[in-house]
């Protein structure tokens, strides 16, 4: 099948025309051109029904649940270390008198040879809780050191992969650095939760639009009566300007440092911004049925 190739307009959601370099300046930087043909020909499909949904959004949407799983996860093995290190007892005669306030000397000769050390013990603890994750070698692949220097800090991290013994101050800032780094997830899955709320809305007001938009031209060629045409085009025009005031909605919150929109999770996406880009192509199927209507009207003017 040949398809012909449509021309996207993107001027009416705050986007310029092509700067001097052939990108084109948008809300979240400059646009290639070799992007506005994927909008292009992303379009041509919708209105040729050869997609049903946003492709964009939808991998928008796959992407903000895979995260979510991932952070719970992250979540609850920071609490299960915390928890396990506040209820952690010494073993090690060198550990049990420092928890005393007595000397910290070397393991005593009296421990069993094969014994771990207290400070190793809490080492694995790390291993068994934040360190395994099912996305860990995935997301991070790091040794011990570097993950817990990370996400508890160059001090307390470090004190953990490199120490030698396990002192009551050192147990407290581990259990305190681990209830921290559970609290970031948690902030990060209620800003994830926000993320795919607006996805959502997103999602259901371009589906409407492009479903009401199909139906206003159903039988537009067979009309002859110029002011049932005329009614369709200025609803198409109402419809085109309900998704420009999404992408207006949605360019605020991207440039607004407070919303915290999480769009590292888009980086590998061939577009800005999953929102702007469908938004792009449902302007682009509106506009071309608007122009359907607009050849019937001069037609029975």
């Amino acid at each position: 099948m040949i398809v012909s190739t449509m021309t996207i307009s993107l001027t009416v959601m705050g986007v310029a025309e092509p700067a001097g370099n052939g990108a084109i300046q948008t809300p979240l930087g400059p646009v290639t051109a070799a992007i506005l043909v994927e909008l292009a020909v992303l379009a041509t499909l919708w209105i040729i029904g050869a997609v049903a949904a946003f492709s964009y959004l939808a991998a928008a949407h796959d992407a903000v649940d895979r995260e979510r799983d991932r952070v719970a996860a992250e979540l609850a093995a920071f609490e299960r270390f915390g928890e396990r290190v506040r209820a952690f007892s010494p073993r090690s005669t060198a550990s049990a008198e420092a928890f005393a306030d007595g000397p910290v000397v070397a393991r005593s000769s009296t421990d069993p040879p094969d014994a771990r050390s207290d400070i190793e013990r809490i080492r694995q603890m790390y291993r068994e809780t934040a360190m395994a994750v099912d996305h860990f070698e995935e997301d991070y692949d790091e040794t011990l050191g570097e993950h817990a220097r990370a996400e508890l800090g160059p001090d307390a991290g470090g004190a953990l992969a490199e120490g030698r013994d396990l002192t009551p101050g050192l147990r407290r800032v581990l259990a305190e650095r681990a209830a921290a780094a559970a609290t970031q997830r948690r902030d990060l899955l209620d800003r994830l939760d926000d993320e795919e709320r607006t996805l959502a809305e997103d999602d259901r007001s371009f589906v409407a639009a492009l479903s009401e938009s199909r139906e206003l031209v159903n039988g537009v060629g067979e009309s002859s009566d110029f002011g049932d045409l005329e009614a369709r085009w200025r609803r198409l025009e109402t419809l085109e300007e309900h998704v420009r005031e999404r992408t207006v909605t949605r360019s605020r919150r991207l440039a607004d440092a407070g919303a915290q929109i999480p769009t590292y999770l888009y980086d590998s996406f061939p577009v800005p911004d999953p929102v702007l880009a469908d938004a792009a192509a449902a302007v682009g199927v509106i506009r071309e049925r608007r122009e359907r209507v607009t050849e019937a009207l001069t037609r029975a003017n």
